[in-house]
C-alpha cells in the first residue's frame, strides 16, 4: 500500500503485507529522505502530508520483482527490486515524474512503466503529461545531482541557483530565497552522479537574502550576489563571507538607485536584481585605474532590464528611448570594484522576446579565459521555450561599455535538457567553469513547488568545444 497520511496526516512512505495481513516491511522515513537526497522533497507541504505517496504499482520484468511507489507532491517514481523469497523491497532508483503522479503502470511484455500526472498549468506552464520509460542494460539516466548521506541523514537540498568552480572536482552552489535559510553547497563532481557533499549556512549580515550567485575572489574568500526585489524591501546586495559562510562584507548599490528603485511611482520593469557574478583580477575596464596586485572586481549580472518613467529616475532607464518600455532589450552588468568601492556598469543586449514568452533575461556570469559566459534564457517552459542558451563574449566587447548582439557566441542547451524526451524546466541557472574548462550547468527546480523537482546537472564537456 501508497501510505498517503490521509489517516491523521501520518504515513509517508508504504507498508507490504502478508495476505493474512500481517506487515512483511515498512518504509518508515525513508521514503521521505529519498525526496531530500534527490532534491524532490517537497519542503511546502511539510507540515500537511509531505511528499504524499499516491499510486504503488508492481511489475515481474524478466523474472525479477520491481515495485514502484509514486511521489504526489514530489512529483518522483521510486523504483525497488523486491526479493523473491521475503518480499522485502530494496531501492534502485528515482525516477523524475509528471507534476503529480496520480495513476502507474508497469507494462513488462515491453520493459515500460508509464506515470500519469493529473497536475496541468495552462496556458505556458507544465502540461498534464503521460511519461514512459524503458527499462535497459545501462547507467541510469537520472539521477544527475544527488547528496551524501551523513550521520544517517542526507543533506537537504533543492532549488540550486548560482555556481563556481574551486577546483577540476569540485563546485560551490547557492540554494535561493525559496528556502529562509541560506547555504552554500559543496559539489563533488569526480563521480557520476555528482554529489553534494557539505553545507555551511551563511550566517550575520541583515538576512532576508535571495542568494542568486557565488564566486570565489582572488583572496580566497566567497562573494554571494543577492537577489534584490520591485520595492527595495529587499535590496540588491553583495556579500562576502569565508568558507564556513559567516559574513565579513556587505555591499549595496548606491543610495542614489536603490532611492530610485524604491520610489512608489515608479512603473515597468523593476523587479529583476542581482542573478550571478563572477570576480576577475585587475581594474574595472574603461577606467583610469591602473592595475595593482591583489586588484579584482566583481561583474554582477543584472536578470532584466530597469524601465523607470519617474523624473530624476530616468538617467537608470535601461530603454531611455522607449523602444519597448515594458521590457527593455537590453539589461546591465554591474561592475564593483571591491578596493575602491566603485560601481559602474555596462549595458548588454538581450535577444528579442519569443512570441510565446514574457521576458528574456541572464541567470549567471563565470570569468572564463579571455572573456565571461552568461546564461541567457525565456521564461517559457516545456515546449514553449525557446531560448536557453550560454553565451561567451570576450573582454574587448566591454570597451565600448555595450556587449551587442554581434558580439556574442551561442551555445544552445536545449538539446541537452531534450535528451531524455522529458519535461524541459525553464530555469537554468548555475554555470561553473574549471580551471581546465570543463562547464557545468544546473536548473532550479523551484523548490518543487508548481514543479517537478527534476533537476538538470548537466556536464557539456570542454568550453573550448563549445563555441567554436
Amino acid at each position: 500500500t501508497a501510505n498517503e497520511g490521509d489517516f491523521k496526516g501520518g504515513s509517508r512512505g508504504m507498508t507490504v503485507f502478508q495476505m493474512d495481513g500481517s506487515i512483511i516491511y515498512d518504509s518508515g522515513s525513508s521514503f521521505e529522505e529519498l525526496a531530500v537526497q534527490h532534491g524532490h522533497y517537497p519542503e511546502d507541504r511539510s507540515e500537511n502530508k509531505g511528499s504524499e505517496p499516491e499510486s504503488i504499482e508492481y511489475g515481474n520484468f524478466g523474472g525479477a520483482g520491481h515495485l514502484f511507489l509514486g511521489s504526489e507532491r514530489g512529483s518522483f517514481v521510486s523504483v525497488y527490486s523486491v526479493d523473491s523469497a521475503s518480499g522485502v523491497p530494496s531501492f534502485l532508483q528515482l525516477l523524475p515524474a509528471p507534476l503529480g503522479p496520480e495513476g502507474l503502470l508497469a507494462i513488462p511484455s515491453r520493459n515500460l512503466l508509464l506515470a500519469s500526472g493529473e497536475n496541468d498549468d495552462p496556458s505556458f506552464g507544465v502540461r498534464s503529461t503521460v511519461m514512459v520509460y524503458e527499462l535497459q542494460d545501462a547507467e541510469p539516466q537520472y539521477p544527475q545531482i544527488l547528496s551524501a548521506v551523513v550521520d544517517g541523514k542526507p543533506i537537504g537540498w533543492s532549488a540550486l541557483s548560482g555556481m563556481a568552480a574551486t577546483g577540476d572536482e569540485e563546485l560551490l552552489a547557492v540554494w535561493d530565497s525559496y528556502y529562509s535559510e541560506s547555504r552554500i553547497f559543496t559539489i563533488d563532481v569526480s563521480q557520476t552522479p555528482a554529489l553534494i557533499t557539505d553545507a555551511v549556512t551563511i550566517q550575520g549580515g541583515s538576512g532576508d537574502l535571495d542568494p542568486e550567485g557565488i564566486t570565489i575572489a582572488p583572496d580566497g574568500t566567497y562573494w554571494i550576489a543577492s537577489e534584490g526585489d520591485a520595492s527595495g524591501e529587499r535590496p540588491n546586495r553583495l556579500l562576502q563571507t569565508d568558507a564556513l559562510g559567516n559574513v565579513l562584507k556587505e555591499v549595496r548599490l548606491p543610495k542614489r538607485i536603490e532611492n530610485c528603485r524604491a520610489k512608489s511611482e515608479n512603473t515597468g520593469t523593476l523587479g529583476s536584481g542581482f542573478e550571478g557574478l563572477t570576480a576577475v583580477e585587475g581594474a574595472v575596464p574603461g577606467t583610469k585605474h591602473r592595475y595593482k596586485r591583489g586588484d579584482y572586481y566583481l561583474l554582477v549580472a543584472q536578470q532584466r532590464g530597469w524601465s523607470y518613467s519617474t523624473r530624476g529616475c530616468r538617467w537608470i532607464d535601461d530603454d531611455p528611448f522607449n523602444l519597448n518600455p515594458d521590457e527593455p532589450l537590453a539589461t546591465r552588468l554591474w561592475a564593483y570594484d571591491v578596493k575602491r568601492n566603485k560601481w559602474t556598469h555596462f549595458y548588454y543586449m538581450l535577444e528579442a522576446v519569443p512570441l510565446e514568452a514574457s521576458w528574456v533575461g541572464l541567470s549567471e556570469i563565470t570569468r572564463v579565459k579571455g572573456g565571461f559566459v552568461v546564461i541567457e534564457r525565456d521564461n517559457r517552459t516545456g515546449d514553449f521555450g525557446q531560448i536557453k542558451r550560454l553565451v561567451y563574449f570576450s573582454d574587448r566587447a566591454l570597451k565600448d561599455k555595450i556587449v551587442t548582439r554581434s558580439e556574442k557566441k551561442v551555445y544552445d542547451l536545449l538539446p541537452a535538457l531534450n535528451a531524455t524526451n522529458g519535461w524541459i524546466t525553464d530555469k537554468p541557472e548555475g554555470v561553473a567553469v574549471t580551471p581546465s574548462g570543463d562547464v557545468y550547468v544546473v536548473t532550479d527546480n523551484d523548490g518543487v513547488e508548481d514543479w517537478s523537482g527534476e533537476t538538470w546537472f548537466l556536464s557539456l564537456g570542454n568550453i573550448a568545444s563549445l563555441f567554436e
